[in-house]
């Protein structure tokens, strides 16, 4: 994909324009370049370079390193053995500048960050502590500012999972959406170039189909990341639509079998979909919009069982007539930031070209959970498309409305084997299984171990809430519906 110019700071626009902008900001910046190779070529206009990487794994690559960073970095493990109280169980680092000769002969300065990640992990996190990589590498502006600069980053582990977790974890805190000016002259919002060598004690340097895989998840994990820190002056289920419709476009043209269908305003009413209907048909501006992607699905027979990523893509959350605090509404931006991840994971599979042997969908139930005179009230008695009545008792409790509606069409239209649901549903996960570990529900057992397992590995974690419905029924029973759609 080309690279995005510098471009001055948008004004308040068009929905055209900003469709383009939000797709520009993501899909045409620089993506992260995933490399097995650790030299550094000197002819590279480098400004900084970081080693990140675990005592052990350090100490190992010591005789590997470029010839310019061997001094300084065997310092750094003679000081930081892993022997030590700090380097368990917190990070450590150095910056300092080092000079460098380049093919004219010229010397020049390079900043170097060397960054020790702790060791103690228990067995609820990844060993390679992927949440202490992020942690300590977007204290740095190299990462997290705007600016044409090139940055390389050596991601060490002492495994070669070890490593790629490392490297990923690079690209969780490397830019992704800041529109800060400079007073009396336009903001600029290139990205900074950033190169990963990926290398472990175990394995040495990355293969290269390692480091491609790497490049596509990392992108796509970026790309939900950005969609999910735009505010909805930008995103909102208008623009977001624009946004699906190019990034399919860029899917199709690396010859992938890939459909859109997008059930938007009225539409949704007449169709049935009460629950998403409801919720968004306050925002006149932007109504709301049920999008279902497809990829391998047209020379499927009807009786062909699929796998469906259901995402809550609640572009703006007031609460409704419920109407949240300011506490309490400040960054509901994020409350499309389930639909934000299916959709990152969708791309990177389709992109990947996974061999599933099935179908694949992604449903976005995209709405502005807004107040006006269209809004949907307490009390009000809604027919979902699984025709079912809700008696609303809580217009705030509006993401199970829409994923419900969703799950429904897979359920009628799809022929779901596996469907797995994504949401920002409720605050009350986050007092449930803390800030670092996503709440997860599964009528499968087996299911349900291997999301754990699989979030371990690349430390993405999820922790099991109880799956116990029939102790929960009687608390959503209504008097003059199927059911309500909240306990209070």
């Amino acid at each position: 994909m080309s690279k995005r110019p510098a471009q001055a700071c948008p004004p308040a626009a068009k929905s055209a324009r900003q469709s383009d902008l939000v797709s520009e900001m993501i899909l045409d910046r620089p993506a992260i370049l995933y490399t097995g190779d650790v030299a550094l070529p000197k002819d590279a206009a480098v400004s900084s370079v970081f080693v990140v990487g675990q005592p052990a794994a350090m100490k190992a690559f010591v005789a590997a390193a470029p010839e310019f960073l061997k001094q300084e970095l065997s310092n750094f493990v003679t000081v930081h053995d892993d022997a030590s109280s700090a380097t368990v169980s917190r990070p450590s680092q150095i910056v300092t500048m080092i000079k460098q000769t380049d093919l004219t002969g010229e010397d020049k300065f390079v900043k170097l960050v060397l960054i020790n990640i702790p060791t103690e992990a228990s067995r609820h996190n990844n060993p390679a502590r992927p949440d202490a990589v992020a942690k300590a590498l977007v204290k740095f502006p190299d990462f997290t500012a705007p600016g044409s600069r090139d940055v390389h980053v050596f991601a060490l582990g002492n495994t070669a999972r070890d490593a790629a977790v490392t490297g990923i974890s690079v690209g969780r805190a490397a830019f992704r959406f800041n529109l800060s000016t400079k007073r009396g002259a336009p903001c600029e919002m290139p990205s900074p170039k950033i190169t990963v060598g990926v290398w472990s004690a175990e394995s040495g340097p990355a293969s290269k189909e390692l480091c491609k895989a790497l490049g596509v998840v990392v992108d796509k994990m970026r790309m939900s990341a950005t969609l999910t820190d735009m505010p909805t002056n930008f995103l909102n289920t208008t623009t977001y639509v624009s946004f699906m419709e190019r990034l399919v476009g860029d899917l199709k043209a690396l010859g992938r079998d890939v459909k859109m269908n997008v059930i938007q305003g009225n539409e949704l009413e007449e169709q049935g979909f009460g629950g998403l209907w409801n919720v968004g048909k306050a925002c006149t501006a932007n109504p709301p919009a049920l999008v279902v992607l497809s990829w391998n699905a047209s020379n499927a027979n009807p009786d062909d069982k699929s796998i469906v990523l259901v995402g809550k893509g609640i572009v703006y959350d007031t609460g409704g007539l419920a109407l949240k605090s300011r506490e309490g509404m400040s960054m509901m931006k994020r409350d499309m930031g389930g639909s934000a991840g299916l959709l990152g994971a969708f791309a990177a599979i389709v992109e990947s070209d996974v061999k599933l042997g099935k179908p694949l969908y992604f449903v976005g139930c995209l709405a502005e959970n807004s107040i006006g005179p269209d809004a949907f009230r307490m009390d009000d008695i809604i027919t979902m498309y699984s025709g079912l009545t809700v008696e609303i008792n809580n217009t705030d409790a509006e993401g199970r409305l829409v994923m419900a509606d969703g799950a429904a069409y897979a359920a009628k239209h799809l022929n779901p084997e596996f469907l797995i649901d994504m949401a920002t549903l409720t605050g009350a996960s986050g007092i449930a299984t803390g800030h670092f570990h996503a709440a997860i529900m599964a009528n499968s057992e087996e299911v349900e171990k291997a999301a754990v397992e699989a979030g371990r590995k690349i430390g993405d974690m999820v922790h099991p809430l109880i799956f116990c419905p029939e102790f929960h029924r009687a608390e959503l029973q209504s008097d003059v519906a199927d059911l309500k759609n909240s306990v209070r």
